[in-house]
């Protein structure tokens, strides 16, 4: 039987903070380093479910569940990169963020709560990160880049897949609007 292409909940950078990601991973040759295993940015996202079969069914389902989520968008800052593990896929690198946005747990949960609604269990969890590569050579220490600002204001919901891999996207919902101002993030010291 062939594998279905995967549903899953993300939000991806806006292009002028992927320009930005784009240059913070360039100044420090770490493309040079990747190769062809460096995603295409275009790919590059913060991950808020698990991934689940696209059949007719699911896809319903988690459009009523986006439909559903309510939650404030927030601010994500994206202060170093590093590579970690030899996991299934791999060796990690990702953009990562110092400690856990509010906001992000709050989407998290909404999810969470929408999806369990349309009868899908997604326990999973999320930390802070936009992937650059599941396929790394080697482990990455962190590196430390001028701190990069993404305010998280759209949940998306896309279908990977062809040749190069990409995202399709299925459905689309603004997040609301911050009920405070975003808390700052201070860079790695």
């Amino acid at each position: 039987m062939a594998k279905l292409d995967p549903l899953i909940f993300m939000a991806q950078p806006q292009l002028a903070i992927r320009t930005r990601m784009e240059a913070a991973v360039a100044a420090n040759a770490l493309d040079e380093r990747l190769g062809s295993a460096q995603f295409e940015s275009g790919n590059w996202h913060q991950s808020f479910s698990d991934r689940q079969d696209d059949k007719p069914k699911i896809r319903a389902a988690m459009l009523r569940a986006g439909a559903r989520v309510s939650a404030p968008s927030f601010v994500m800052t994206l202060n170093r990169i590093n590579g970690t593990g030899a996991g299934p896929r791999g060796i990690h690198w990702a953009f990562r963020a110092m400690g856990k946005p509010k906001g992000l747990e709050a989407v998290l949960t909404s999810v969470r709560a929408a999806l369990l609604a349309e009868g899908i269990d997604d326990d999973s969890g999320h930390g802070p990160h936009l992937t650059i590569s599941y396929k790394a050579p080697s482990p990455l220490p962190s590196v430390a880049i001028e701190p990069i600002e993404w305010t998280v204001d759209e949940l998306l919901l896309v279908r990977g897949c062809g040749q190069p891999y990409r995202y399709e996207v299925v459905g689309r919902w603004p997040l609301a609007a911050a009920l405070e101002p975003p808390q700052r993030q201070f860079g790695l010291l």
